[in-house]
């Protein structure tokens, strides 16, 4: 027997726990939608032993104020561990127990950037609720057992399980393909040669020891990590390996393009980014962007306010003809 990595290697996972922050963001839509802005500046926080915790961003540079749209695509550190601590360290680590973690979590800052060992399969768990669309199911190799004959001996049925706030996971989604489209992940439609929806994350961890892919399709999901077993530095990024490690295997693959239909209590919506303002679809600048219901901008850009008010003068002609 070998030692099977994806089921026991236990490795620190950098950014790919990322999402989570932002997921537990956009359940809370009176607070955070991806046009929200938090600081990415320097944060230094005091640990439980009194020693003092100062993240830095992987380009040793700080960004100001960003969007969270911005925070995750870029994978900024300050931006996110603000972001988390707003949150607060308790959700972040409940919230890893529902979508599959069974191991205690430390509830201390450096979790927030994936200062926390897991497996592959661990990781793969996490993210199958993501790429389901908020749906659980338990991750099994064995799913039937059949005699020679192709009878039935045992089945083991999946449990689905859906999680409270679905359309939360949604939102998440387009943010995951916004990391491929113009984040970290950026170089992944190059290196699949093919133009498909994916959604995705980068990771790397301290020293280059760890990089990480995590991507999925439609109906698809796989996890990539590459790293020295002696943990040693292994001069690696979650862009320059891993991520193309998941490429040469899906490059393979029939792909079907990420789902982004919206489940009740989130919708799309045409808006101006850089302001944070509603727009429409003729107006400069605009794009469509999802949100949780509640949590989209309600002041609206010039050009929205003269579409609505020659469709609202449309109307009012069309009704005071004789």
């Amino acid at each position: 027997k070998g030692f099977n990595r994806a089921l026991n290697a236990r490795r620190q996972v950098g950014s790919v726990i990322k999402p989570i922050v932002y997921l537990l963001a956009l359940e809370h839509p009176e607070h955070y939608s991806w046009l929200s802005m938090i600081e990415d500046e320097p944060i230094t926080l005091r640990q439980a032993d009194g020693t003092l915790w100062s993240p830095s961003n992987y380009d040793n540079r700080s960004h100001g104020e960003v969007s969270l749209l911005e925070a995750m695509t870029r994978s900024y550190n300050q931006a996110t561990v603000r972001l988390g601590m707003n949150i607060g360290l308790t959700e972040f680590t409940g919230k890893l127990a529902q979508l599959g973690i069974e191991q205690d979590i430390p509830s201390v800052p450096a979790t927030l950037l994936g200062a926390v060992e897991l497996t592959p399969m661990e990781v793969t768990q996490v993210y199958q609720s993501l790429a389901a669309g908020g749906f659980s199911v338990p991750l099994r190799a064995v799913t039937a057992v059949q005699t020679a004959q192709g009878d039935a001996l045992n089945r083991y049925p999946l449990r689905l399980r859906p999680l409270e706030r679905r359309d939360a996971v949604a939102v998440l989604n387009y943010g995951m393909t916004r990391v491929i489209a113009e984040g970290t992940a950026r170089a992944l439609p190059g290196l699949l040669r093919q133009d498909v929806i994916i959604a995705g994350k980068t990771g790397t961890t301290n020293e280059r020891r760890d990089s990480w892919f995590v991507g999925y399709t439609r109906d698809r999901l796989a996890v990539a990590w590459v790293g020295l077993d002696d943990n040693r530095p292994a001069g690696v990024t979650g862009s320059n390996a891993a991520l193309r490690v998941w490429a040469r295997l899906f490059r393979q693959l029939p792909m079907l393009p990420v789902s982004l239909d919206m489940p009740e209590g989130a919708y799309w919506t045409w808006v101006e980014r850089d302001r944070a303002l509603l727009s429409a679809s003729g107006c400069p600048g605009a794009e469509q962007m999802p949100f949780v219901e509640g949590s989209a901008p309600v002041d609206a850009s010039p050009c929205k306010v003269r579409e609505s008010d020659n469709e609202t003068s449309f109307w009012r002609k069309w009704f005071d003809r004789d």
